[in-house]
Protein backbone atom coordinates (compact mmCIF):
# COMPACT_ATOMS: atom_id res chain seq x y z
CA UNK A 1 0.00 0.00 0.00
CA UNK A 2 3.27 2.24 0.75
CA UNK A 3 4.79 2.24 -2.68
CA UNK A 4 1.20 2.10 -3.96
CA UNK A 5 0.48 5.08 -2.47
CA UNK A 6 3.93 6.53 -3.26
CA UNK A 7 2.95 5.88 -6.99
CA UNK A 8 -0.34 7.37 -7.04
CA UNK A 9 1.38 10.65 -5.04
CA UNK A 10 4.16 10.67 -7.43
CA UNK A 11 1.52 10.32 -10.46
CA UNK A 12 -0.06 13.46 -8.70
CA UNK A 13 2.81 14.96 -8.64
CA UNK A 14 3.75 14.88 -12.12
CA UNK A 15 0.61 16.06 -13.53
CA UNK A 16 0.58 18.80 -11.26
CA UNK A 17 4.08 19.55 -11.96
CA UNK A 18 2.99 19.28 -15.82
CA UNK A 19 -0.23 21.47 -15.54
CA UNK A 20 2.26 23.75 -13.64
CA UNK A 21 4.55 23.74 -16.42
CA UNK A 22 2.05 24.26 -18.92
CA UNK A 23 0.51 27.55 -16.86
CA UNK A 24 3.52 28.77 -16.54
CA UNK A 25 4.98 28.21 -20.37
CA UNK A 26 1.33 30.35 -21.50
CA UNK A 27 1.63 33.14 -19.31
CA UNK A 28 5.03 33.55 -20.30
CA UNK A 29 4.16 33.47 -23.76
CA UNK A 30 0.85 35.32 -23.52
CA UNK A 31 3.42 38.22 -21.63
CA UNK A 32 6.10 37.82 -24.46
CA UNK A 33 2.81 38.06 -27.37
CA UNK A 34 1.38 41.16 -25.20
CA UNK A 35 4.94 42.86 -25.23
CA UNK A 36 5.55 41.89 -28.99
CA UNK A 37 2.06 43.90 -29.93
CA UNK A 38 2.39 47.11 -27.58
CA UNK A 39 5.76 47.23 -29.11
CA UNK A 40 4.33 46.63 -32.56
CA UNK A 41 0.95 49.27 -32.37
CA UNK A 42 3.58 51.53 -30.96
CA UNK A 43 5.75 51.45 -33.52
CA UNK A 44 2.41 51.70 -35.83
CA UNK A 45 1.09 54.78 -34.03
CA UNK A 46 4.25 56.74 -34.14
CA UNK A 47 4.17 56.63 -37.66
CA UNK A 48 0.59 56.85 -38.62
CA UNK A 49 0.03 60.50 -40.00
CA UNK A 50 -2.20 63.21 -38.11
CA UNK A 51 -2.74 66.94 -38.13
CA UNK A 52 0.05 69.04 -37.41
CA UNK A 53 -0.55 69.65 -33.27
CA UNK A 54 -1.85 72.32 -31.51
CA UNK A 55 1.21 74.06 -30.14
CA UNK A 56 3.81 72.05 -32.35
CA UNK A 57 7.31 72.70 -31.86
CA UNK A 58 7.52 72.91 -35.51
CA UNK A 59 5.44 76.26 -35.38
CA UNK A 60 7.20 77.90 -33.09
CA UNK A 61 4.97 76.63 -30.11
CA UNK A 62 1.63 78.54 -31.85
CA UNK A 63 -2.00 77.06 -32.14
CA UNK A 64 -3.38 79.78 -33.88
CA UNK A 65 -1.93 81.93 -36.40
CA UNK A 66 -3.66 85.22 -37.33
CA UNK A 67 -2.66 86.31 -40.79
CA UNK A 68 -2.23 90.17 -40.82
CA UNK A 69 -2.49 91.98 -44.30
CA UNK A 70 0.44 94.50 -44.15
CA UNK A 71 2.43 96.18 -47.04
CA UNK A 72 -0.17 97.51 -49.30
CA UNK A 73 -0.78 100.81 -49.95
CA UNK A 74 -4.20 100.03 -49.41
CA UNK A 75 -4.18 98.15 -46.09
CA UNK A 76 -4.97 99.75 -42.80
CA UNK A 77 -2.50 101.59 -40.80
CA UNK A 78 -2.38 98.56 -38.06
CA UNK A 79 -2.42 100.88 -35.25
CA UNK A 80 -1.75 99.18 -31.24
CA UNK A 81 -5.86 99.76 -30.75
CA UNK A 82 -6.22 97.63 -33.96
CA UNK A 83 -4.60 94.83 -32.45
CA UNK A 84 -6.77 94.48 -29.71
CA UNK A 85 -9.64 92.32 -31.11
CA UNK A 86 -7.10 90.07 -31.85
CA UNK A 87 -5.31 89.79 -28.43
CA UNK A 88 -8.24 89.29 -26.44
CA UNK A 89 -12.34 88.57 -26.44
CA UNK A 90 -14.84 89.06 -23.34
CA UNK A 91 -16.96 86.05 -22.69
CA UNK A 92 -20.17 87.75 -22.34
CA UNK A 93 -21.27 85.37 -19.84
CA UNK A 94 -18.42 85.27 -17.60
CA UNK A 95 -17.41 88.92 -18.30
CA UNK A 96 -13.92 87.69 -18.57
CA UNK A 97 -11.30 89.04 -20.46
CA UNK A 98 -9.47 85.60 -22.39
CA UNK A 99 -6.30 85.74 -24.43
CA UNK A 100 -7.30 84.66 -28.29
CA UNK A 101 -4.88 84.52 -31.19
CA UNK A 102 -1.47 83.43 -29.86
CA UNK A 103 0.47 83.74 -33.40
CA UNK A 104 0.91 86.64 -36.06
CA UNK A 105 1.54 86.31 -39.71
CA UNK A 106 2.80 89.80 -41.36
CA UNK A 107 2.37 89.12 -44.92
CA UNK A 108 1.95 90.69 -48.04
CA UNK A 109 0.86 89.58 -51.30
CA UNK A 110 0.72 92.95 -53.48
CA UNK A 111 1.77 96.57 -52.84
CA UNK A 112 -1.49 98.21 -54.31
CA UNK A 113 0.63 99.74 -57.20
CA UNK A 114 1.12 97.12 -59.31
CA UNK A 115 3.63 95.50 -57.68
CA UNK A 116 3.65 91.66 -56.72
CA UNK A 117 5.25 89.74 -54.20
CA UNK A 118 4.00 86.57 -55.30
CA UNK A 119 3.07 85.81 -59.04
CA UNK A 120 -0.57 85.69 -59.95
CA UNK A 121 -0.98 89.05 -57.54
CA UNK A 122 -0.32 92.16 -59.75
CA UNK A 123 0.75 93.21 -63.53
CA UNK A 124 4.41 93.38 -62.41
CA UNK A 125 7.06 91.19 -60.29
CA UNK A 126 8.40 93.78 -57.48
CA UNK A 127 11.91 94.62 -57.33
CA UNK A 128 14.55 94.94 -54.99
CA UNK A 129 13.29 98.70 -54.37
CA UNK A 130 9.68 97.33 -53.41
CA UNK A 131 11.10 94.75 -51.18
CA UNK A 132 12.43 97.61 -49.35
CA UNK A 133 9.68 99.97 -49.22
CA UNK A 134 7.32 96.92 -47.81
CA UNK A 135 10.32 96.26 -45.16
CA UNK A 136 9.78 99.37 -44.06
CA UNK A 137 6.10 98.73 -44.01
CA UNK A 138 6.31 95.65 -41.31
CA UNK A 139 8.53 97.71 -38.85
CA UNK A 140 6.84 101.37 -39.06
CA UNK A 141 7.21 103.35 -35.97
CA UNK A 142 4.12 102.63 -33.92
CA UNK A 143 2.76 100.25 -36.43
CA UNK A 144 2.36 96.93 -37.15
CA UNK A 145 5.03 94.08 -35.47
CA UNK A 146 5.91 97.85 -33.21
CA UNK A 147 2.24 98.62 -32.42
CA UNK A 148 1.38 94.52 -31.89
CA UNK A 149 4.11 95.03 -29.00
CA UNK A 150 2.79 97.93 -27.64
CA UNK A 151 -1.26 96.41 -27.65
CA UNK A 152 0.31 93.68 -25.90
CA UNK A 153 2.01 95.53 -23.30
CA UNK A 154 -1.07 97.30 -22.33
CA UNK A 155 -2.77 93.94 -22.31
CA UNK A 156 0.08 92.59 -19.88
CA UNK A 157 -0.81 95.34 -17.20
CA UNK A 158 -4.76 94.17 -17.55
CA UNK A 159 -4.56 90.54 -17.57
CA UNK A 160 -0.67 89.74 -16.49
CA UNK A 161 1.75 87.79 -18.88
CA UNK A 162 0.11 85.50 -21.40
CA UNK A 163 0.74 81.75 -20.13
CA UNK A 164 2.56 80.84 -23.67
CA UNK A 165 4.56 84.02 -25.52
CA UNK A 166 3.04 85.58 -28.34
CA UNK A 167 5.00 84.94 -31.50
CA UNK A 168 5.46 86.42 -34.68
CA UNK A 169 5.86 84.99 -38.53
CA UNK A 170 7.76 86.99 -41.35
CA UNK A 171 6.92 87.02 -44.68
CA UNK A 172 9.58 86.32 -47.65
CA UNK A 173 8.54 87.27 -51.30
CA UNK A 174 8.99 84.78 -53.83
CA UNK A 175 12.00 86.00 -56.13
CA UNK A 176 9.69 85.35 -59.19
CA UNK A 177 11.16 83.72 -62.08
CA UNK A 178 10.46 86.42 -64.90
CA UNK A 179 12.28 88.99 -63.09
CA UNK A 180 15.37 89.97 -64.96
CA UNK A 181 15.79 93.34 -63.53
CA UNK A 182 14.88 93.06 -59.59
CA UNK A 183 18.38 94.89 -58.59
CA UNK A 184 22.16 94.89 -57.01
CA UNK A 185 23.26 93.04 -54.56
CA UNK A 186 27.13 93.57 -53.14
CA UNK A 187 26.89 95.32 -56.82
CA UNK A 188 26.10 92.30 -59.10
CA UNK A 189 22.44 93.13 -60.45
CA UNK A 190 20.82 89.84 -60.16
CA UNK A 191 18.75 88.16 -62.95
CA UNK A 192 15.68 85.90 -61.30
CA UNK A 193 16.31 83.44 -64.46
CA UNK A 194 18.88 82.68 -62.76
CA UNK A 195 18.30 80.24 -59.95
CA UNK A 196 21.73 81.39 -57.91
CA UNK A 197 20.51 84.89 -58.09
CA UNK A 198 17.10 83.78 -56.60
CA UNK A 199 18.41 82.32 -53.62
CA UNK A 200 21.02 85.13 -52.95
CA UNK A 201 18.14 87.49 -53.34
CA UNK A 202 15.62 84.96 -50.35
CA UNK A 203 18.75 84.91 -48.19
CA UNK A 204 19.54 88.62 -47.99
CA UNK A 205 16.02 89.86 -47.33
CA UNK A 206 15.80 87.03 -44.84
CA UNK A 207 18.96 88.55 -43.47
CA UNK A 208 17.23 92.02 -43.37
CA UNK A 209 14.25 90.69 -41.55
CA UNK A 210 16.21 89.37 -39.23
CA UNK A 211 18.31 92.87 -38.41
CA UNK A 212 15.04 94.87 -38.31
CA UNK A 213 13.29 92.22 -35.46
CA UNK A 214 17.06 92.86 -33.69
CA UNK A 215 16.75 96.71 -34.01
CA UNK A 216 13.11 96.70 -32.76
CA UNK A 217 14.09 95.22 -29.34
CA UNK A 218 10.58 94.01 -28.85
CA UNK A 219 9.59 93.31 -25.38
CA UNK A 220 6.51 90.93 -25.53
CA UNK A 221 6.96 89.31 -28.45
CA UNK A 222 8.86 86.57 -29.92
CA UNK A 223 10.34 85.81 -33.73
CA UNK A 224 8.81 82.23 -34.87
CA UNK A 225 10.37 81.88 -38.28
CA UNK A 226 9.85 82.74 -41.88
CA UNK A 227 6.50 82.30 -44.57
CA UNK A 228 6.87 81.86 -47.79
CA UNK A 229 4.10 83.86 -49.20
CA UNK A 230 3.73 81.86 -53.11
CA UNK A 231 0.82 79.50 -52.61
CA UNK A 232 1.93 77.09 -55.15
CA UNK A 233 5.10 75.28 -56.09
CA UNK A 234 6.65 74.62 -59.59
CA UNK A 235 9.77 72.34 -60.66
CA UNK A 236 11.61 75.48 -61.16
CA UNK A 237 11.11 76.33 -57.23
CA UNK A 238 11.73 73.30 -55.21
CA UNK A 239 15.60 74.22 -54.91
CA UNK A 240 15.13 77.06 -54.25
CA UNK A 241 12.64 76.53 -51.41
CA UNK A 242 14.92 73.54 -50.10
CA UNK A 243 17.64 76.15 -49.86
CA UNK A 244 15.64 79.51 -48.04
CA UNK A 245 14.61 76.59 -45.58
CA UNK A 246 17.95 75.34 -44.74
CA UNK A 247 18.86 78.81 -44.40
CA UNK A 248 15.97 79.34 -42.01
CA UNK A 249 16.49 76.86 -39.73
CA UNK A 250 20.60 77.66 -39.55
CA UNK A 251 19.31 80.76 -38.28
CA UNK A 252 17.00 78.33 -35.44
CA UNK A 253 14.09 79.67 -36.61
CA UNK A 254 10.94 77.34 -38.86
CA UNK A 255 9.62 77.82 -42.46
CA UNK A 256 5.90 78.20 -43.10
CA UNK A 257 3.79 77.38 -45.81
CA UNK A 258 -0.08 77.61 -46.26
CA UNK A 259 -0.77 76.08 -50.08
CA UNK A 260 -4.29 76.46 -51.67
CA UNK A 261 -6.34 73.33 -51.55
CA UNK A 262 -4.61 71.17 -54.90
CA UNK A 263 -1.81 73.37 -55.26
CA UNK A 264 1.32 71.92 -56.89
CA UNK A 265 3.68 70.84 -53.86
CA UNK A 266 1.72 70.52 -50.98
CA UNK A 267 1.62 66.63 -51.01
CA UNK A 268 5.50 67.22 -50.73
CA UNK A 269 5.57 69.80 -48.28
CA UNK A 270 8.46 68.04 -46.06
CA UNK A 271 10.45 66.97 -49.19
CA UNK A 272 10.45 70.66 -50.02
CA UNK A 273 11.94 71.42 -46.49
CA UNK A 274 9.11 73.22 -44.71
CA UNK A 275 8.37 72.73 -41.09
CA UNK A 276 4.96 73.84 -40.32
CA UNK A 277 2.60 74.12 -43.31
CA UNK A 278 -1.33 74.58 -42.75
CA UNK A 279 -3.92 73.50 -45.60
CA UNK A 280 -6.39 76.10 -47.36
CA UNK A 281 -9.98 74.32 -47.97
CA UNK A 282 -11.29 77.33 -50.07
CA UNK A 283 -14.70 76.92 -48.89
CA UNK A 284 -15.51 80.31 -48.62
CA UNK A 285 -14.82 81.98 -51.76
CA UNK A 286 -17.65 81.65 -54.07
CA UNK A 287 -16.11 82.25 -57.26
CA UNK A 288 -16.33 78.90 -58.32
CA UNK A 289 -19.17 76.94 -56.80
CA UNK A 290 -17.62 74.00 -54.68
CA UNK A 291 -19.86 71.24 -52.37
CA UNK A 292 -20.21 71.71 -49.19
CA UNK A 293 -17.89 68.68 -47.75
CA UNK A 294 -14.79 70.31 -49.50
CA UNK A 295 -13.37 71.39 -45.97
CA UNK A 296 -14.12 67.82 -44.39
CA UNK A 297 -11.95 66.77 -47.56
CA UNK A 298 -9.36 68.91 -46.51
CA UNK A 299 -9.42 68.51 -43.05
CA UNK A 300 -9.05 64.25 -44.28
CA UNK A 301 -6.24 65.28 -46.40
CA UNK A 302 -4.43 67.86 -44.14
CA UNK A 303 -4.71 64.91 -41.31
CA UNK A 304 -2.87 62.47 -44.05
CA UNK A 305 0.12 65.06 -44.72
CA UNK A 306 1.00 66.03 -40.84
CA UNK A 307 -0.91 69.67 -41.79
CA UNK A 308 -2.63 72.15 -39.87
CA UNK A 309 -6.00 73.19 -41.40
CA UNK A 310 -6.59 77.21 -42.58
CA UNK A 311 -9.84 78.50 -41.38
CA UNK A 312 -11.48 81.20 -43.91
CA UNK A 313 -13.72 83.88 -43.85
CA UNK A 314 -13.48 87.69 -44.35
CA UNK A 315 -15.66 91.24 -44.16
CA UNK A 316 -19.25 89.81 -46.49
CA UNK A 317 -20.07 87.48 -43.06
CA UNK A 318 -21.58 90.95 -41.87
CA UNK A 319 -22.46 92.74 -45.32
CA UNK A 320 -24.31 89.47 -46.65
CA UNK A 321 -24.62 87.70 -43.78
CA UNK A 322 -27.42 85.46 -45.10
CA UNK A 323 -24.94 84.37 -47.93
CA UNK A 324 -21.97 84.24 -46.28
CA UNK A 325 -22.81 83.27 -42.35
CA UNK A 326 -23.33 79.62 -43.46
CA UNK A 327 -20.06 79.23 -45.33
CA UNK A 328 -18.27 80.28 -42.18
CA UNK A 329 -20.91 77.97 -39.81
CA UNK A 330 -19.07 74.94 -42.25
CA UNK A 331 -16.14 75.33 -41.10
CA UNK A 332 -16.63 75.76 -37.93
CA UNK A 333 -18.92 72.61 -37.92
CA UNK A 334 -16.58 70.55 -40.18
CA UNK A 335 -13.73 71.62 -37.66
CA UNK A 336 -15.62 70.14 -34.87
CA UNK A 337 -16.52 67.10 -36.74
CA UNK A 338 -13.21 66.24 -37.93
CA UNK A 339 -11.55 66.97 -34.36
CA UNK A 340 -9.67 69.81 -36.07
CA UNK A 341 -10.51 72.48 -33.00
CA UNK A 342 -9.04 69.69 -30.24
CA UNK A 343 -6.10 68.36 -32.02
CA UNK A 344 -4.73 70.87 -35.22
CA UNK A 345 -2.66 73.94 -35.14
CA UNK A 346 -4.84 76.54 -37.32
CA UNK A 347 -3.82 79.94 -39.24
CA UNK A 348 -6.44 82.13 -39.69
CA UNK A 349 -7.26 83.92 -42.51
CA UNK A 350 -9.92 86.80 -41.74
CA UNK A 351 -8.93 89.11 -45.22
CA UNK A 352 -7.88 92.74 -44.24
CA UNK A 353 -8.92 93.38 -40.50
CA UNK A 354 -11.93 90.95 -39.95
CA UNK A 355 -11.84 90.76 -36.06
CA UNK A 356 -12.22 94.99 -36.01
CA UNK A 357 -15.28 94.42 -37.87
CA UNK A 358 -16.69 91.14 -36.07
CA UNK A 359 -16.37 92.42 -32.77
CA UNK A 360 -17.94 95.55 -33.63
CA UNK A 361 -21.33 94.20 -35.49
CA UNK A 362 -24.22 94.49 -33.11
CA UNK A 363 -26.77 92.10 -36.15
CA UNK A 364 -27.53 89.32 -33.36
CA UNK A 365 -26.51 86.58 -36.01
CA UNK A 366 -23.45 88.08 -36.27
CA UNK A 367 -22.36 88.80 -32.87
CA UNK A 368 -23.54 84.69 -32.25
CA UNK A 369 -21.02 83.54 -34.47
CA UNK A 370 -18.10 86.13 -33.21
CA UNK A 371 -18.45 84.67 -29.42
CA UNK A 372 -18.38 81.16 -30.73
CA UNK A 373 -15.20 81.52 -32.64
CA UNK A 374 -13.73 83.37 -30.07
CA UNK A 375 -14.78 80.91 -27.23
CA UNK A 376 -13.06 78.14 -29.43
CA UNK A 377 -10.39 80.00 -29.61
CA UNK A 378 -9.89 80.56 -25.62
CA UNK A 379 -10.76 77.29 -25.02
CA UNK A 380 -7.37 76.13 -27.58
CA UNK A 381 -5.47 78.50 -25.75
CA UNK A 382 -6.55 76.93 -22.28
CA UNK A 383 -6.17 73.44 -23.36
CA UNK A 384 -2.41 74.10 -24.65
CA UNK A 385 -1.59 76.00 -21.35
Amino acid sequence: MTCAGHAVDRTNFVNLSIRFSMRFIFAVTFLLSAVVFSTVTRSWSAEESDYMPLASDKAGGIVDLALIYQGGVKRIPWTAEQFRPYLTWTDPETKKEEWIFDGFLFLEIQSGKGEMYAKGYGSKPATKEDWLWYLDRVFAPDLAVHALDQELAQTIKRLGHPPRPRKVVLTVPEPIVQTVNWGELDGKPLDFTNLDDRIAAAKWFIDQLLKRWEDGNFRHLELAGFYWVAEEMGKSDQQLVQEAGNYIRSKHKRFFWIPWWGSPGSRIWKELGFDAVYQQPNYFFPKHEKPETQVLEACDFAKNQDMGLEMEWDGRIFTDTDNFAPRFVNYVDSFEQKGVWNRAAVAHYMSGHGMIEFQKSEVPRVVELYNRYCKILAQRQKQQN
